[in-house]
């Protein structure tokens, strides 16, 4: 292994928040056995009680339901776990009123948002019938994918005074500062599903708060941020071979189950490999050529089927959905990288490698899927994008020019929408992966190259062969590298 190597000083880690001595006694507010305590507001939505869980399922035709703490709530910490259908929207409300001179009686207030979509606000606060969003998830990748789908999930909520704070499974999620509701009950949604005719449901278990009446001052003890100081790469590391026999690997990505998915495009398949044994499976036969893949906080796959021309989507349950495969009636050319942003929509380039004899579009573009579905062209100008990925707070959009040995970096204000484009590093590439701190990682010059946020190369590091990809999960660099998989410890942590 050969690498130049910078010294960096920098600040490292993420704010965990750690309950110091809790400040009140837990009390239960659901018995396990019956609904004693709440009375259901809104739609007709069915709510009972099985194995010690509230069951809360759908009915067509039939507004947003509420099941209510017949008890109103100031200042308090709540938990509760749950566990939700794929298909179904759902929140936790809290400070929430049904009053006879607004709109009818309608439930309004905040809401912790139970969100199992590709867009990931589980956590977030919404203002239900009132003002909408308050603080959503589209900067916070942490806490999108801190969701687990199919699964329990574990909230906390604290509504101290004027601050309200939520946590998904342990991961600090929504932050707000907003005293319009001081006080009111929790309730439990089942969101309304208009005419569909499909049984849905959501369940909660485990309810529990500590009232803390007029305390307005508690706050949650967090971990110190660290201050850490050395090189990127673990000392002593060297690239190990995790497998082989391949003819061009490609696309690694940090599926739901802790797995790194990786193509072989020549052989047309996926991969997986399983960190804790070792073992690598063909995940996927016949894969549409996939070259590079990304999860949504979902847990489904998107996938760039260069040989299909198209992308798609796999859900959970392995059902395949076209996104795009064409642009203005026109096939696309090659889909190459992907990457999700914060509001359920997608980023991906549309170069053209190999022949040009069945090629429909006259530019290799960059495109954008929104959660709707629309696609459209915002990129037009490159030669031929490559590999791409969103900063960690989704703020700013990289995309490498390979054949114009560049990598630009746009703002993104609003998902979809790119302004003062800028170069940003004067050398090409293929794939891209970015760590906690905004370091860009490409494959270039046979090597994987960092830049800095400001685009200062940092180290440039030589794998055993020239690499098409990578990706750092944890203190682990994964790098696709023509007929092989890889390994490196690392110093730094990926945003994930």
């Amino acid at each position: 292994m050969k690498f130049t190597l910078f010294t960096l000083s920098f600040l490292f880690g993420t704010l965990f928040a750690t309950s110091a001595a809790e400040p009140g006694p837990w009390v239960d507010l659901f018995n396990g056995k019956d609904l004693s305590g709440w009375i259901q507001r809104g739609g007709k939505a069915l709510y009972s009680v099985e194995d010690h869980c509230i069951v809360g399922t759908t009915v067509p035709d039939t507004p947003n339901s509420f099941l209510c703490t017949e008890k109103n709530y100031g200042n308090f910490i709540l938990e509760v776990e749950y566990k939700v259908d794929p298909a179904l929207n759902c929140g936790i409300q809290i400070r929430s009123n049904s009053l006879p001179d607004y709109k009818n009686g309608v439930v309004h207030g905040y809401q912790m948002e139970i969100d199992p979509s590709d867009r990931g606000w589980s956590g977030g606060i919404y203002d239900e019938s009132r003002r909408g969003w308050l603080n959503d998830l589209s900067r916070n990748p942490a806490a999108r994918y801190a969701f687990r789908q199919n699964d329990w999930n574990h909230y906390r909520l604290e509504a101290v005074g004027d601050h309200i704070r939520t946590w998904v499974n342990g991961v600090p999620a929504a932050d707000l500062i907003d005293g319009m509701t001081p006080s009111g009950f929790i309730a439990l949604q089942v969101h309304g599903i208009g005419k569909r005719q499909e049984t849905l449901q959501v369940r909660y278990r485990n309810i529990r708060i500590q009232d803390l009446g007029d305390q307005t001052e508690y706050r949650v003890k967090s971990d110190p941020v660290y201050s850490h100081s050395g090189p990127l790469v673990k000392e002593g590391a060297e690239f190990r071979q995790l497998g082989g026999g391949y003819a061009f690997t490609e696309g690694p990505a940090l599926g739901p189950d802790k797995k790194i998915y990786f193509t072989d495009i020549p052989n047309n398949r996926i991969h997986a490999y399983d960190p804790s044994n070792g073992a690598i499976k063909v995940w996927r036969e016949s894969s549409g050529g996939a070259n590079g893949l990304f999860f949504t906080p979902a847990g489904a796959l998107i996938a760039c089927e260069g040989t299909a021309r198209r992308l798609t989507r796999t859900d959970f349950s392995g059902e395949v959905t076209v996104l795009a495969d064409q642009f203005n009636g026109k096939k696309l050319n090659s889909p190459n990288d992907v990457v999700p942003d914060g509001s359920g929509g997608f980023y991906f380039t549309d170069p053209r490698y190999g022949k040009s004899d069945d090629r429909e579009l006259d530019v290799e573009a960059v495109y954008y899927v929104d959660k709707k579905g629309a696609l459209s062209q915002i990129i037009t100008d490159l030669v031929r994008p490559n590999g791409l990925i969103l900063s960690p707070d989704d703020r700013i959009l990289y995309v490498v020019d390979q054949a114009g040995k560049s990598i630009y970096a746009y703002d993104v204000p609003t998902p979809g929408q790119l302004e003062k484009k800028r170069l940003f590093a004067p050398v090409g590439g293929d794939g891209v992966t970015i760590d906690r701190l905004g370091n860009l990682y490409t494959t270039w010059n046979k090597g994987i190259l960092v830049l800095s946020p400001e685009g200062k190369e940092l180290l440039h590091i030589t794998p055993p062969e020239a690499p098409a990809n990578c990706v750092l999960v944890g203190k682990t660099l994964y790098v696709t590298a023509r007929t092989g998989f890889y390994a490196i410890d690392w110093e730094v942590e990926g945003v994930r």
